[in-house]
């Protein structure tokens, strides 16, 4: 190579190690920024909004306000959740693009004295972070600009739906916001006069109803349902909230007798709800009144949830027809129309006892087993049949299914299916049933029978998806 070359090679490269050095620097120079100061949650006071949409939230103790400037004596709670978005959002504002420093294209992106959306944050450690936002970006995110400066940047971010909210839409909403891990007791009182106790054990989901409860003759209670109340109680939000006229008691149903949850902690202290009238609405549309003591607020619950808190003591009683752990099972037996099936378990691998001939290509999936099996244990009756019903009657002495489960060294569980019961109001058919675990009479739904009717199908291998191989994977990716 020749030494001319050589040296132009040399300070070629010179030159490289010089642009990449300064590249950062020399583009930076004269570039638009919108560069916002670092903001702690913990010290911001205030957040206004003026402009197309009004609202001021303030710092109140631990909690947070939200009035609308025009109307400052009317004050509500704010949800403080919603307050730390805001706050997030704004730390996302980082190098948005500029877009244009022409003060007459403001009104083009909606970021003048009329269209505007102002935000104002007021913290304690230094000077508020005010902004403009405009409309929406092209590219998505929303146009905005500091306030006082003509610089128009495109942020793609939240900020904008975090801010953009009518003043209701910042009200606190959560009735209750407790730990069930707190909780101690549960006390249910209904408009009739009915009080149901329920006791928290030393474990997670561990309930009892409280000695000396009267409860009807073959009763069992329902841990899981006491849990799922308890869940339900610790994080109760509003739909809407009621004012003026709309909320009076008397207008509520709260003014009579009604229903009330009080939610006891281990603390001492104690959570009550309050709820209203029961709406007449078919399809669940309407409202329910709720109120919590020492909040003078008036919430406007779903109608499935203050459903869910109206329990009685029949709502907690265990309808399930099984009672086996399903890895321990041995033996599973179904019976319909006068054919068995019987399926065992030898040396830890389930297999056909029953039918001896099997039909031709036939092949047993024992994770189909396993299956029924977890659908049996969860099975439960719609309710109890009231009254006494004889065998039959119920057509139990000659079930349409039978369903037997053997646990070694345990008694063996039973389930028959007898005729129908009745028609429920959705319009779904039900059947007599009766299990080994009581000597109570209950309704299920007819699809069990249905089910059951499978038979040997029950437990066959199934053929894989289209587009799988035989081995489970896609095929292309044996």
């Amino acid at each position: 190579m020749k030494k001319g070359t050589l040296i132009a090679l040399g300070a070629f490269a010179v030159l490289l190690v010089l642009v990449l050095a300064t590249r950062e620097r020399q583009v930076s120079v004269g570039m638009r920024k919108l560069e916002l100061p670092k903001l702690d949650k913990a010290q911001v006071t205030a957040i206004e909004l003026t402009g197309t949409l009004g609202a001021t939230l303030r710092k109140e103790g631990e909690g947070w306000s939200v009035v609308d400037p025009s109307k400052p004596d009317m004050k509500y709670a704010a949800d403080p959740n919603l307050v730390t978005a805001v706050v997030e959002a704004l730390g996302e504002v980082k190098n948005p693009d500029f877009v244009t420093d022409r003060f007459e294209k403001h009104p083009e992106y909606e970021l003048d004295e009329v269209k505007g959306l102002k935000l104002k944050v007021t913290r304690g450690d230094g000077p508020a972070v005010e902004l403009v936002l405009g409309k929406t970006a092209k590219k998505g995110g929303v146009y905005l600009r500091k306030a006082g400066s003509n610089d128009v940047f495109a942020h793609q971010g939240r900020l904008e739906w975090t801010v953009r909210k009518e003043l209701k839409a910042w009200r606190k909403r959560q009735l209750v916001s407790l730990d069930v891990k707190d909780l101690s007791q549960l006390v249910l009182r209904s408009k009739e006069g009915e009080r149901v106790t329920l006791k928290a054990g030393a474990n997670p989901g561990e309930w009892s109803l409280a000695e000396g409860t009267q409860t009807p003759a073959g009763f069992r209670f329902s841990a899981q349902a006491a849990q799922q109340l308890a869940q339900q109680v610790a994080s109760l939000y509003a739909q809407d909230f009621l004012e003026g006229e709309a909320a009076a008691d008397s207008a509520t149903g709260l003014a009579d007798a009604h229903d009330t949850v009080e939610a006891q902690l281990k603390d001492g202290k104690k959570v009550v709800v309050h709820l209203g009238r029961q709406p007449e609405s078919k399809d669940g549309s309407a409202t329910v009144a709720a109120r919590v003591d020492g909040d003078a607020q008036v919430y406007a619950l779903p109608q499935y949830a203050a459903t869910q808190l109206r329990k009685r003591l029949v709502d907690f009683r265990d309808l399930g027809l099984f009672r086996f752990e399903p890895q321990k099972v041995s033996k599973l037996k179904v019976q319909t129309g006068g054919s068995a099936v019987v399926v065992v378990k030898e040396e830890g691998a389930w297999k056909i006892a029953e039918p001896k001939k099997l039909p031709n290509g036939f092949e047993l999936e024992a994770s189909q087993v396993d299956m029924q099996l977890a659908w049996l244990r969860g099975l439960q009756g719609t309710y109890v049949i009231e009254g006494q019903v004889t065998e039959g009657q119920a057509g139990l002495a000659s079930p349409a299914a039978l369903v037997e489960v053997t646990v070694a060294g345990e008694p063996v569980q039973t389930l028959r299916l007898g005729k129908a019961a009745s028609v429920a109001p959705n319009g779904a058919k039900e059947m007599y049933a009766r299990s080994t675990l009581d000597a109570l009479t209950y309704a299920v739904d007819e699809g069990v029978r249905t089910r059951l009717a499978q038979g040997l199908d029950l437990f066959k291998r199934r053929p894989p998806p289209p587009g799988f191989a035989g081995n489970g994977h896609p095929q292309g990716l044996e």
